[in-house]
């Protein structure tokens, strides 16, 4: 009886696989920010590894317009007309290179419905998602869909600034 509550349990423990580790995803869709009397347009590619970020926005017609890529302490932008600037965080290169402050350094958190944990944060609960506030920005995420369950709109507000991101595709990067 020993040898055959063993042989259970051995098969059970192979049969178990461990969780997948979840070390980057991509997510890819739509954004539109209003500041001020402007409004401005663009499709979206976000890519995360890690620490590593990269974010793609480009035209209507499919033309890139800018890129932005970061890590902890080293952040570069380049335009459409390939003008690069760097900086040693992506908040204030995209400030510089804009003339507007966006939560880019947040946004890897804030895509999934999370709060930055380097930031302090308040969340609540709100109809069909959850109402995050961090860093001086009202971000509300909702419309969960897939497992894990993940938003697919964002509304991101913050003194004369709004933006709004559509979630199109998810993908995790094992």
């Amino acid at each position: 009886m020993r040898l055959w509550l063993i042989a259970v349990l051995f098969l059970v423990g192979c049969a178990s696989t461990p969780p997948v580790s979840r070390s980057g995803y991509s997510a890819s869709g739509r954004v539109a920010l209003k500041v001020a009397n402007e409004r401005h347009y663009a499709q979206f590619d976000w890519h995360q590894l890690g620490e590593q970020s990269e974010l793609s926005l480009s035209g209507p017609l499919g033309q890139t317009a800018a890129e932005l890529r970061f890590s902890p302490g080293l952040a570069s932008f380049k335009d459409a007309n390939q003008r690069v600037i760097k900086a040693a965080s992506p908040d204030e290169l995209i400030k510089e290179a804009l003339g507007w402050p966006l939560p880019v350094s947040g946004l890897r958190w804030w895509l999934r419905g999370e709060a930055d944990p380097d930031s302090v944060s308040h969340q609540s609960k709100i109809e069909n998602g959850q109402l995050l506030e961090q860093a001086g920005w009202r971000i509300e995420s909702t419309d969960y869909r897939g497992q894990p369950s993940l938003p697919h709109r964002l509304m991101l507000s913050r003194d004369d600034l709004e933006i709004k991101v559509v979630i199109s595709e998810w993908q995790w990067n094992p």
